[in-house]
């Protein structure tokens, strides 16, 4: 289910519409949350890279309860489709001098689907009691492209690395 859920992503890319019938695809894999766990291999590690190419990437993400991910851009248009859990999204808009301002939060439940403008700036955090798990498509090769992380306790703006993602990602418990 999970290798034909990726084979559709990745044509969905050459759909006259990809955006529309990405956000399709997920939404009909997590509208039985059950039965997408299941579908899903025993991960190792939180976050795992599916597939990437040049024009998709499709990645399994986890986050543990309580875990904060600090605000990004992902400069892409992006999916999000939960399948277990809850995570909340806490949109941004960049005001003067890089400070961001809050727009909105979203809670995701499992069997529901966010989308993501190319240019949004976003936060997760976990808020089920148990890890909220999820497949994120992004219309781009999201390893390969500049992107930025805001770090709102010093108001600094940081280039997204594994370090200082790590860095400022927190675990609340």
């Amino acid at each position: 289910m999970l290798d034909q859920l990726v084979e559709h992503l990745k044509a969905a890319t050459d759909s006259g519409q990809p955006e529309k019938t990405i956000k399709t695809l997920l939404k009909a894999f997590v509208e039985q949350p059950e039965q997408a766990k299941s579908a899903m291999p025993d991960f190792d590690q939180d976050e795992a890279i599916l597939f990437e190419d040049d024009q998709i990437s499709i990645w399994y993400c986890r986050f543990q309860p309580g875990t904060s991910v600090p605000p990004h851009n992902h400069n892409m248009s992006a999916f999000i489709g939960v399948f277990h859990g809850t995570e909340r999204n806490d949109m941004y808009e960049r005001g003067d001098k890089d400070i961001l301002k809050p727009l909105k939060s979203t809670d995701i439940h499992a069997g529901e689907v966010l989308s993501i403008a190319p240019d949004a700036i976003h936060g997760v955090t976990c808020t089920s009691a148990e890890p909220s798990e999820a497949i994120h498509v992004y219309l781009g090769a999201l390893s390969c492209v500049d992107r930025d992380l805001y770090d709102m306790e010093h108001g600094t703006v940081l280039a997204f690395t594994d370090a200082n993602y790590s860095q400022l990602t927190q675990d609340k418990n």
